[in-house]
């Protein structure tokens, strides 16, 4: 066994990045070909390994080795745009700087010495720390170039990573398009422009680009180019397309009406008249088929070797594209699917706790809501409003460490059961603390175990001061005190609102943060009573005008008014929010 297939044996990722690197002039710059079945080992031992910074410098000696064993001039850009796009999403210098080289490499075989030059220059701008500089030996081939062809020397300005030397309308097509797409994460879009761009390239009338869908088996596609833009499936075995994605074949078709494959039921639905139809598969960094690009009548003549050559090269850079956007969708969507089940989860204990106590049930629920009104207000941002959220979902969450008989209790606490009631935030702390779901949650523990904490120092269980508070404690403190004090229980009715909105007030800056309360107050009438009868399903119908109108700040207002001096559409206000607020006589 060679030595490099020990270490692939061994799964040395050090060693077989350190062989490969200091083999790179030996082979490169010289008649040596590495071994092909050696060099696509490597290559697949990185893919496996994800270390895609030597998987772009794998691809970029595997162009080199493929070009100097026959492989025609596109098909070899195709290989050093994949590595191009790999060095550059690894963010790795190296990778980056060898793929320059060995892309002014081919362009000095094929006698573009100009354009090699200058690639070969790009390299040398790029400044590596590692031990592969190369930067010594990268000179010498530049300096052999210039020598060889004095009457090509060109000048020493730092040339652009796409030289403006360049002219041929195919490689600056392909270069385009990897640039394009390879900052791209929205699957739709990048179908789109990747789209655009070969229909561009390829002088034709329309490309429909189609995504294998594994899962269905299906092929689909929401791009159609000169028609309406929308989905299209169908099975992966039918028509054109599904042949092309199964067999792997590609497909120059002179003649659309004389072959086999072409379905004309399709023009005669549109009234479009197909031409030629140049059909190829789309494959992934694994050379896996993952979708198919159909193209449609180019503007001159037929689809020609050199457009199957150059679609072959766009094709690659877009297989690995589109693999990464999709990976991209599923990975968003599996978030997504995240956050709903552990915002189910946090509903779930919430809900729990509450139901320890049927006097006290949905007081997590309002506090909730009425926090989110308040975050709203304050123009938070959505990460705050979800951080606060779930914290007073499960602020009480500590009681479930209380005595039935002191949480149940009838009648008022005394000094030791309050005692040991308070001990419910610091239950809370203990047990969201112990909880590791995001870094963020670390933060949900601490609100919720602070709002019983007061703006003047004298809560629990920390007795932090202002500002020392979490803004999500504070808010929770304003929300929660409300509930409670508009809610039964089970040794007082609800209190009047007058009385609950004079507590409220008169707490500024010694229970709660003032411009909380401020908040608080501003909003209006009917998205409180909204969460006061939450659970009672109740129908406001037309009262909603009229309680839209008022804030709570202006309902305190009116009920400190002398009677005589308040107006009827005011007096319609108090008897209206009553009707409401002792709806059911259930709170």
């Amino acid at each position: 066994m060679s030595k490099f297939l020990q270490d692939i044996e061994d799964k040395n990722i050090s060693k077989m990045k350190e062989f490969l690197l200091d083999s790179f002039f030996s082979h490169i710059c010289s008649d040596k070909l590495f071994n092909n079945k050696e060099l696509n080992n490597i290559h697949k031992f990185f893919i496996a390994s994800k270390s895609f910074d030597m998987v772009s410098i794998a691809m970029s000696y595997m162009a080199i080795n493929n070009y100097k064993q026959g492989a025609r001039y596109y098909q070899t850009l195709s290989l050093l745009n994949d590595a191009k796009y790999l060095a550059n999403s690894s963010n790795d210098l190296v990778a980056q700087k060898i793929n320059l080289f060995c892309s002014g490499l081919i362009e000095y075989y094929e006698k573009n010495i100009e354009v090699s030059l200058n690639l070969i220059k790009a390299s040398l701008y790029i400044k590596t720390l590692s031990k592969y500089n190369f930067d010594e030996a990268i000179l010498k081939y530049k300096q052999r170039i210039e020598n060889e062809n004095q009457q090509k020397i060109i000048s020493s300005t730092p040339p652009s990573f796409i030289p403006n030397e360049i002219k041929d309308d195919a490689l600056l097509a392909l270069l385009q398009v990897g640039r394009t797409i390879a900052i791209e994460t929205n699957i739709d879009s990048l179908l789109t422009i990747i789209a655009q761009q070969i229909q561009q390239a390829l002088q034709a009338d329309r490309c429909t680009v189609f995504l294998l869908d594994d899962e269905h088996n299906e092929l689909w596609s929401k791009v159609a180019l000169g028609l309406e833009m929308q989905e299209i499936r169908f099975a992966a075995n039918k028509g054109l397309a599904g042949h092309v994605a199964m067999s792997g074949e590609t497909i120059n078709i002179k003649n659309a009406y004389e072959s086999e494959y072409f379905n004309k039921d399709i023009d005669m639905q549109t009234g479009y008249k197909t031409r030629n139809i140049l059909c190829m598969p789309i494959r992934n960094l694994s050379h896996q088929i993952v979708g198919v690009f159909q193209v449609l009548n180019k503007f001159s003549g037929d689809f020609t070797q050199k457009d199957e050559d150059l679609l072959i090269a766009i094709g690659s850079s877009a297989g690995i594209a589109l693999e990464n956007a999709n990976l991209f969708s599923k990975q968003k969507k599996l978030i997504e699917e995240q956050k709903k089940l552990f915002s189910s989860f946090i509903n779930t204990l919430s809900v729990s706790i509450d139901a320890r106590d049927k006097i006290t049930s949905g007081h997590s629920k309002r506090v909730t809501l009425y926090a989110e009104l308040i975050c709203e207000k304050c123009k938070l941002s959505e990460e705050e409003k979800e951080i606060i959220k779930n914290a007073s979902l499960l602020h009480d969450i500590g009681k479930i460490g209380i005595k039935d008989s002191v949480l149940q209790k009838e009648g008022k606490l005394t000094p030791e059961e309050y005692e040991h009631i308070k001990e419910h935030v610091r239950l809370t702390h203990n047990i969201l603390s112990k909880v590791y779901i995001t870094n963020n949650f670390k933060n949900v523990a601490n609100i919720a175990s602070s709002h019983h904490e007061k703006y003047d120092g004298t809560g629990y269980f920390k007795g932090l001061k202002g500002e020392q508070i979490p803004l999500g404690g504070r808010i929770l403190a304003v929300c929660d005190v409300f509930d409670a004090i508009t809610s039964k229980r089970h040794y007082r009715d609800k209190m009047q609102i007058k009385d609950a909105l004079k507590i409220m007030v008169d707490g500024r800056n010694a229970h709660f943060d003032e411009n909380l309360v401020n908040a608080f107050m501003s909003i209006s009438v009917y998205e409180i009573l909204k969460i006061i009868v939450n659970d009672v399903n109740c129908d406001f119908k037309d009262d909603k005008i009229l309680l839209k109108e008022f804030n709570l700040f202006e309902l305190y207002d009116i009920l400190n008014m002398e009677e005589d001096s308040i107006t009827e559409k005011q007096k319609e206000l108090i008897k209206t929010f009553d009707k409401y607020y002792y709806y059911n006589s259930k709170g």
